[in-house]
């Protein structure tokens, strides 16, 4: 359709993140018509991005848009909990200027610079056949578990101690670390290194918290991460002078409530194609793209992220990650490290179908000692959260958590 005269959009994109350039892009190359509206659209994308290398999209790959989306790769990056497993796949880092590049948005788009909350969604409606809420999951007003972090980027030679002859840690769940004293790590909760190399040249050390409600803030993790990278003999000039500085808050389930019209939908972390129980939503938002935009097309409503089972399995995973003790969600990663690599992908990918994500879970319990077994069905079954810490402010007690 073309939108001239005050003719109607075909489609109406709310948010230029990853997951609604996407939507906008590829909407345009199919023939429609789009207004994609974002108070800030040629805004840099300053978080990591990454991806399993296998879980590039066919569209996305040099071959079919003529540009390289990945960064850096790395071949079977390591997980220590705390004994060590090797993740058998390629681990890869997307370029985010070139994924910009590799989504264009051409003269099927039309792009204002416009703020859009909650109440404007349904007004979208008079001037686009449908609409898409890509704002994310909520940001600060979801107050739902959030998966937080602290990185630091540095030169590699200065990252090999961290490394420790690894070529990445996926997830390092070792507690090298100063301790805070006799509660202040329950409080904290676990939290683990990842370490990832960005380029040849430069490492991402991000201490990372996999799930919290509330999760503990920015000042707490760093003290973490400089204390375990300084116990591993990294330069306390890498340390307190990185190349750059990442801080990470992702909501894990979308916000609550929506516009309550057909004609209003969401795409992305607003609609729910983050994992609950990693937080990984990249892959999966771009597997779901080309399906998407048939849906747009032909007035079908957009697919579903996953079935209903494996959001609820997912909801499960969630709930053990926020109640877990230390020893019972090392061990449940100790159990992940020794699945084959198949169930690892299985639990991994945020949209891997119902069957699959009960295979893996139940490899996983199989192989957990009985006492770590026991952990986890009181963590299930536990009516809160762990405490936390926010940014060196006190613990409390927290109201029981949702199941996801």
């Amino acid at each position: 359709m073309n939108v001239t005269g005050g003719e109607m959009f075909d489609v109406a994109v709310v948010g230029l993140g990853p997951a609604g350039r996407a939507l906008a892009s590829r909407c345009a190359a199919a023939g429609l018509t789009v207004l994609a509206l974002d108070p800030r659209p040629d805004a840099p994308w300053h978080q990591t991005l990454s991806v399993w290398a296998d879980q590039v999209p066919p569209w996305l790959r040099p071959e079919a848009c003529g540009i390289d989306v990945v960064a850096h790769r790395v071949s079977s990056p390591a997980l220590y909990a705390p004994g060590r497993a090797v993740l058998q796949r390629e681990y890869a880092v997307l370029d985010n200027d070139a994924l910009r590049r590799a989504l264009p948005l051409g003269p099927g788009v039309t792009v204002e610079r416009e703020t859009v909350d909650d109440a404007d969604l349904r007004g979208l409606t008079a001037r686009a056949h449908r609409v898409v809420d890509c704002r994310g999951a909520g940001g600060r007003l979801n107050r739902g578990p959030l998966q937080t972090a602290y990185g630091i980027v540095v030169d590699a030679a200065d990252a090999a101690p961290a490394l420790g002859g690894e070529a990445a840690l996926f997830m390092d769940w070792r507690t090298d670390y100063a301790h805070g004293g006799s509660d202040d790590d329950d409080e904290i909760g676990p939290s683990f290194l990842y370490a990832i190399p960005l380029s040849a040249d430069r490492v991402l050390l991000e201490e990372t918290c996999l799930a919290g409600l509330p999760a503990p803030g920015p000042a707490v993790l760093a003290s973490r991460l400089r204390s375990r990278l300084a116990g591993r003999g990294v330069s306390r000039a890498a340390i307190d002078e990185p190349l750059s500085v990442e801080r990470v808050r992702i909501p894990l389930v979308p916000r609550p409530g929506g516009a309550g019209d057909p004609l209003v939908e969401a795409f992305g972390t607003a609609g729910g194609h983050g994992h609950a129980a990693t937080g990984y939503s990249v892959a999966a938002m771009l597997e779901a793209v080309p399906a998407a935009v048939l849906a747009l097309g032909a007035g079908y409503p957009l697919p579903e992220p996953r079935s209903p089972l494996s959001t609820t399995l997912h909801g499960v995973g969630l709930r053990a990650l926020l109640r877990a003790d230390d020893r019972t969600l090392r061990a449940l990663f100790a159990a992940f490290g020794r699945l084959d690599g198949r169930r690892q992908r299985w639990f991994l990918d945020a949209a891997s179908p119902s069957y699959q994500v009960a295979a893996a879970m139940w490899g996983m319990w199989l192989s957990m000692p009985v006492r770590d077994k026991a952990g986890m069905v009181a963590a299930v079954v536990r009516p809160s959260a762990r405490r936390a810490v926010r940014a060196g402010g006190p613990a409390r007690t927290l109201p029981p958590a949702p199941a996801g």
